[in-house]
């Protein structure tokens, strides 16, 4: 009988399930695939995107260096605000603004703590710069209040009555903290410049070496807030050239004051300035020492015919002061300060005001110290919303040092040899006439020197419908100006120049004759004379031959110093805009 084998275990698969097993074990693999590259991918992702996030600033972070991108000098900028408590969550302008006022508050309180009272060959230097560096603190304080829209801090509208506190537009805001920005910087540049020239014995060349260290890196800091003002504030507008607001300090009562004739007994001034003692004092110094201070109201200071002999300042506390003579050829204040008496440029200004809203009107400012005396200032101005009608201002070298904010010159004389109107402030000349005095031998007249330093900054000097002549003593050669500063702005428009104009136009700032950088800005709009054509100009990068009205308009009353928003409360005749007609 045969035997049967038995076979333990599971039977053999069919042909079809071994297939199944096949796919199943195919797809298993496929799924661990997939769910490996994409768990690889995860976390390649994760390292990515953690990678990004450690490159990329924080939001706040961000914004503090796409502001600080405007600026000058970013690294300072971007290490500046974000070392500042709060930075990063806060509106940067005012952030900027606050951080550089300690800045400045900082330098003066070192530099007056190393000064003291010590009697230095020098200390005529020391003393101006720390009243520069306080106005510059001053005016960044105010810039504050009128950015964030507070309350103001200092200056006449401090002084206003509530009932003229109501909103401004916007442009008005922009103007005014560009204005005080710009002249902030302008008060730093004018301190550092002193102390470069300060110093002579050993215990002045170690203050010097001192003040300088304390001052640092800080006019960076105030260009670096100077720009980002200027770019975050777009939004707020132009200059207030169409829409007619007046300060908060100017009352409607003061446009007679500048409309009226000369010496007209209509007016009845607070203090009357006389030599024969028939009015309130005796001399113009007395009576403005005696102006109240911060007024909310014009001060009249009426100055009888007579010629006084005698160095006037308006300090910064005086504001809405008035000066009204009987007339330019009966009332003149002279004096002979000069830097050949070893005085600073800044402090030998026959006449020198601070305090904004002055007015002058119908006087002779003189500086007689003559042309071998070299700089010898007859009028200096640095106020806020100054206007000089009617006026002469007589001298030879730097004559009328427009130093700092939004000053208005109308029918007035002015009259000088090398750089007859020089300064930063933003000024507008109009329907003068400027006159070239003899100079010395071998000097070359210049009608300006103007000391734009920075590119944010709101400056320049404009010259609108005036005359450039020669004294019948002198018809020889003059120039339109030279650049002080690397940003030197200069405009002539619609204005009559004399033969006596060279054609080259503009004269290089030194002797070697080299012409200055693109960054100069100096434009000629229509202009007739002599002198005026333009084909023979110096071909300098910076030099251009205006062709547009819109480019000229932005060197007007209306645009350049906003006179729409303040001029008309003055009561001082003026063109707004590039028509040969008065407002």
């Amino acid at each position: 009988m045969a035997a049967h084998v038995i076979t333990l275990g599971s039977p053999q698969p069919t042909s079809s399930q071994q297939r199944s097993t096949r796919r199943r074990r195919l797809l298993l693999i496929v799924v661990s695939i997939v769910s490996l590259a994409l768990a690889v991918a995860t976390a390649v992702s994760l390292t990515i995107l953690i990678a990004v996030r450690r490159s990329r600033p924080a939001p706040g972070t961000e914004a503090i260096t796409r502001a600080c991108g405007a600026t000058l000098y970013p690294e300072l900028c971007i290490s500046e605000l974000t070392d500042f408590t709060g930075a990063a969550d806060a509106d940067l302008v005012p952030v900027s603004l606050n951080a550089t006022r300690q800045r400045v508050e900082d330098a003066l309180s070192s530099a007056t703590a190393l000064v003291g009272a010590r009697p230095t060959a020098a200390a005529a230097a020391y003393s101006d710069c720390l009243d520069m560096l306080d106005i510059a603190g001053e005016l960044l304080k105010r810039s504050v209040s009128r950015a964030t829209g507070s309350a103001p801090t200092g200056g006449p509208a401090a002084a206003a009555d509530a009932d003229s506190d109501r909103a401004e537009p916007k442009h008005n805001r922009r103007d005014d903290v560009m204005t005080w920005l710009s002249a902030a910087l302008t008060y730093y540049d004018t301190c550092r410049d002193g102390l470069q020239r300060a110093g002579a014995d050993d215990e002045d060349g170690r203050i010097k070496a001192q003040m300088v260290q304390d001052l640092g890196n800080l006019g960076e800091h105030l260009s670096n807030s100077l720009a980002i003002f200027k770019a975050r504030s777009r939004f707020l507008g132009s200059s207030g050239d169409d829409f007619p607001f007046p300060p908060r300090w100017v009352k409607h009562g003061d446009r007679g004051l500048l409309q009226v004739a000369a010496g007209a007994d209509d007016i009845v001034p607070d203090m009357v300035v006389a030599k024969d003692g028939s009015g309130t004092h005796l001399s113009i110094s007395d009576a403005v020492e005696a102006a109240p201070e911060k007024s909310s109201r014009r001060v009249v200071i009426y100055v009888k015919a007579g010629t006084y002999e005698e160095n006037v300042q308006v300090g910064l506390r005086k504001t809405n002061l008035m000066l009204m003579g009987a007339g330019a050829d009966k009332t003149a204040v002279v004096g002979r300060r000069s830097v050949a008496d070893g005085m600073r440029t800044f402090d030998t200004a026959t006449v020198s005001v601070t305090g904004d809203g002055f007015m002058m009107r119908d006087m002779t400012v003189e500086n007689r110290a003559g042309p071998a005396s070299h700089q010898a200032v007859a009028l200096l101005v640095s106020a806020d919303h100054a206007v000089v009608y009617r006026c002469a201002v007589l001298g030879y070298q730097d004559t009328l040092y427009a130093h700092a904010q939004r000053q208005f010159y109308r029918d007035c004389e002015v009259a000088g040899t090398v750089d007859v109107v020089f300064g930063n402030a933003a000024a507008v000349l109009q329907n003068c006439t400027l006159r070239a005095r003899r100079p010395l031998p071998g000097q070359k007249n210049t009608v300006t020197a103007q000391g734009r330093a920075d590119p944010n900054q709101s400056t320049g000097t404009s010259v609108h419908a005036c005359r450039l002549l020669p004294s019948p003593e002198y018809p020889t050669t003059t120039y339109l100006g030279r650049p002080w500063k690397p940003y030197s702005r200069v405009v002539y428009m619609m204005s009559d120049m004399a033969g006596h104009v060279d054609a080259a136009g503009w004269l290089a700032w030194d002797a070697s004759g080299r012409a200055p950088d693109s960054t100069v800005y100096y434009g000629e709009y229509q202009n007739s004379g002599p002198g005026a054509a333009v084909q023979g100009r110096l071909e300098w990068p910076g030099h251009h031959v205006i062709t547009s009205a819109a480019e000229a308009m932005a060197f007007t009353v209306g645009r350049f110093i906003g006179g729409r928003s303040w001029l008309p409360y003055t009561g001082a005749a003026f063109v707004a805009g590039l028509a040969a007609r008065d407002e």
